[in-house]
C-alpha cells in the first residue's frame, strides 16, 4: 500500500466511506469509528489527547452521541459529546481508518491517507541561561554561601 492513489482514486475511496457510513448510521443503534491523527481533523477545544495524537481516536455514533451530522464529499461535520460538552467535530474521509458496530458484527477495515505537507524547520528551542540571583556572602568553588541569619552579636 504505499504506491500512491490517483485523485481519482482517492474520490473513489472517499465516496466509498461516505457511502459505509450512511449505511451504518441506517442501519445501526450505536457504532464506531477509529479516526487516525490527520492535519485536517478538528475535535472542537479537546483536540487529541496524549496517545490518541498517534493512534488516533475512537468516536462513537449514536442516537444520544450525536447532536448534528452533516456529511460532505471530502469530510464528515458532527457535533459529537465529549463527557457533558459537545464539540464541533470535522473528520476528513481520508482519516477513517475503521467502522464498526457496537457489538462487531460488521467491521470495515479502510486505508487511511495522511496529506503530505512539506517538514516544518525546526526552530532551535535553547533555553536562555538562569540568572543566579544575588546573594551576599562568598563564592568560593563555584558554591554560593549565604548568610541567613539575623544580625550577629559579636
Amino acid at each position: 500500500m504505499s504506491q500512491s492513489l490517483t485523485p481519482e482514486e482517492i474520490s473513489t475511496l472517499r465516496e466509498f466511506k461516505r457511502d459505509i457510513f450512511n449505511l451504518y448510521w441506517e442501519k445501526f443503534g450505536v457504532f464506531y469509528i477509529h479516526v487516525m491523527p490527520h492535519p485536517k481533523l478538528e475535535i472542537g477545544k479537546r483536540g487529541l489527547l496524549n496517545a490518541e495524537k498517534e493512534s488516533g481516536i475512537v468516536l462513537v455514533f449514536g442516537d444520544k452521541a450525536v447532536k448534528v451530522l452533516d456529511s460532505k464529499p471530502d469530510y464528515l461535520f458532527a457535533e459529537l459529546q465529549f463527557g457533558s460538552a459537545w464539540e464541533p467535530t470535522v473528520i476528513p474521509w481520508d482519516a477513517v481508518f475503521r467502522i464498526y458496530d457496537k457489538y462487531q458484527n460488521s467491521a470495515t477495515q479502510l486505508r487511511f491517507l495522511q496529506i503530505e505537507t512539506p517538514p516544518q524547520p525546526e526552530v532551535s528551542q535553547t533555553k536562555p541561561k538562569p540568572i543566579a540571583p544575588k546573594t551576599e556572602g562568598s563564592i568560593e568553588n563555584n558554591v554560593i554561601r549565604v548568610d541567613f541569619g539575623g544580625k550577629r552579636n559579636e
